[in-house]
């Protein structure tokens, strides 16, 4: 997908884009400047605890009200997985010792930018929800069949999810690779 290539510089140090400039040949032997961002890598959880999936309705200064999967930005240097053990704790107050990856997106287009999905299960309360100053959370619990219908709302906010799902237009096949993904059911 959409990397930064080796010759490209960075003429910005954003929040969570940095921009980036690099010249590229064109058909006709002139030179052009392209631009390019480069976003932190991004991580999403879906937790399980006691067969439920926990999700969060958030509020957040300058937006609607919103619901979506546990997550954020990786800092600085952080690996994924570090990340999302962390946002699990701060927006939840889970810790979970099974985690997996169950897919990784790469944006496609001018943004080198990953997200990382991953599921925590046989999730355990260990503290309050320790949100930002800029995030009043709420968790809601599904069923997976509740939540297989909630991602295909309008209002669910994570529409890179959403996509994903809609791209294999929801078979069933997939969606109970997911759920035996999640251990909330045997692969069959």
């Amino acid at each position: 997908m959409a990397k930064i290539p080796s010759n490209a510089n960075k003429v910005f140090n954003g929040i969570l884009y940095d921009v980036y400039h690099y010249d590229q040949k064109m058909f006709d032997g002139t030179t052009q400047t392209f631009e390019m961002l480069k976003r932190k890598p991004s991580v999403q959880v879906i937790p399980i605890k006691d067969g439920k999936i926990i999700m969060a309705h958030e509020e957040q200064p300058g937006t609607k009200e919103f619901t979506t999967f546990v997550g954020g930005c990786s800092e600085s240097d952080e690996e994924p997985l570090v990340a999302a053990k962390r946002e699990l704790l701060e927006e939840t107050g889970l810790t979970s010792d099974d985690w997996e990856l169950i897919f990784t997106l790469e944006i496609p287009g001018r943004i080198d930018w990953d997200i990382h999905f991953y599921a925590a299960r046989g999730c355990t309360q260990i503290q309050e929800v320790a949100a930002n100053n800029g995030e009043k959370i709420t968790l809601k619990e599904l069923s997976f069949d509740e939540f297989i219908e909630f991602t295909k709302r309008d209002d669910f906010r994570n529409k890179v999810f959403k996509s994903h799902m809609a791209k294999f237009d929801y078979d069933q096949e997939k969606i109970n690779h997911l759920k035996a993904k999640l251990s909330l059911i045997s692969d069959e």
